[in-house]
């Protein structure tokens, strides 16, 4: 009877770095940032619960952020658009759109997959914790560490000098990274047990982003 070959598992560090690479090359995709548990302070007295998206890279993105004003608490939906060097923005209170200066928003992911890929190549210690399966689809799960400033352009307002642990989860057949889990404070007002979890999908789908009527 023949030996069976041995397929060693792969090597964290090489899949991370693929999916670097994948990120660097992004053309379009869609998002979900979302608290599992905690919230972001966007200003003073505004916190983000969820954030959707589509970003067609380098310079188009439309974005939704779930939002809720701690007092009178209440909750608002904040819509954003940006074409180019030009930026939409919903009213908090009325919901009209209005051109707003877009170094004034409080979010934005227009350099998503600069983004991403930075964060990515920041991860230390990384290390393969398995193999999970969703649909038809295989993801081999990283987990690492990062410092809490490495995302800084995920996390408005991200603290200096935190620990925060990640895992990532990259598809096996294409390299491309689908979800992360940020477990921890990322901000200095974050609650101990806070977790953030980042889902990617339609990766390189055209999208069609205009400004709003």
């Amino acid at each position: 009877m023949p030996t069976p070959t041995l397929v060693p598992p792969p090597d964290p560090k090489a899949t991370l770095a693929l999916a670097v690479a994948n990120l660097l090359s992004l053309k379009s995709a869609a998002f979900t940032l979302e608290h599992q548990i905690g919230s972001t302070e966007l200003l003073p007295g505004l916190v983000m619960k969820k954030a959707t998206g589509v970003v067609d890279i380098p310079d188009r993105l439309r974005l939704t952020v779930e939002a809720e004003v701690t007092a009178p608490r209440s909750f608002v939906e904040i819509n954003v658009i940006i074409i180019g060097h030009e930026a939409y923005m919903t009213d908090l209170f009325t919901g009209q759109w209005r051109m707003v200066p877009p170094d004034s928003l409080p979010v934005n992911f227009l350099d998503f997959g600069q983004t991403l890929a930075s964060i990515v190549e920041a991860v230390t210690d990384p290390a393969l914790a398995g193999v999970e399966e969703s649909g038809s689809r295989q993801y081999q799960r990283i987990t690492g560490l990062v410092p809490s400033e490495a995302l800084a352009s995920l996390v408005p307002g991200a603290a200096e000098g935190l620990e925060v642990k990640l895992e990532l989860f990259v598809d096996r057949e294409d390299g491309l990274l689908r979800r992360v889990l940020i477990t921890g404070p990322v901000l200095n007002d974050d609650v101990p047990e806070t977790v953030r979890l980042l889902s990617i999908d339609d990766v390189n789908v055209p999208v069609d982003i205009a400004p709003p009527e």
